[in-house]
């Protein structure tokens, strides 16, 4: 019986605590809907910028071969381009949800280059006009100015 009196009186100190310290203290109560509403900041990344014009001048290299050279000839270039691109999403992926932007404009622009390599396998250099993958590179390239200008207008300060 003394253990039961014990439990309540501890049950009742307890309650009183707890409802004192909501009185004196809300502020754990209102800190996770401040933190929940938080707007994430994407801060401009020396690391991105490179990979954005190191990736431009590769892919629109590549791409303007595309007109000349054999699809045999561009294969390794292709993977090699293929890698470089996940490496740079992979990169952007892990400095998470406040990065999305970046994430989804080399979605795009990867897409942009997936359709010049499936036109390229498809019908090879010369088919589509002597010059079509010339202006292909031209196009990609916007692609790339666009993000590498989004990158540029983020956030400096740390």
């Amino acid at each position: 019986m003394a253990d039961l009196e014990s439990i309540q009186k501890k049950i009742i100190v307890f309650k009183t605590e707890r409802k004192w310290a909501q009185v004196q203290n809300p502020l754990p109560r209102y800190s996770f809907t401040l933190t929940s509403c938080a707007i994430p900041i994407s801060y401009r990344d020396a690391i991105t910028y490179k990979n954005l014009t190191d990736l431009k001048a590769e892919a629109m290299t590549l791409v303007e071969t595309f007109d000349t050279r054999p699809v045999a000839q561009n294969e390794a270039n292709i993977e090699n381009i293929t890698l470089e691109f996940r490496k740079a999403r992979e990169y952007e992926i892990g400095k998470g949800k406040a990065n999305n932007d970046t994430i989804k404009q080399l979605d795009e622009i990867w897409k942009l280059l997936n359709e010049d390599i499936a036109d390229y396998r498809e019908n090879g250099n010369g088919i589509l006009g002597p010059k079509y993958f010339r202006e292909a590179a031209v196009v990609l390239g916007q692609a790339f100015d666009i993000a590498i200008s989004t990158e540029n207008l983020k956030n400096r300060d740390k």
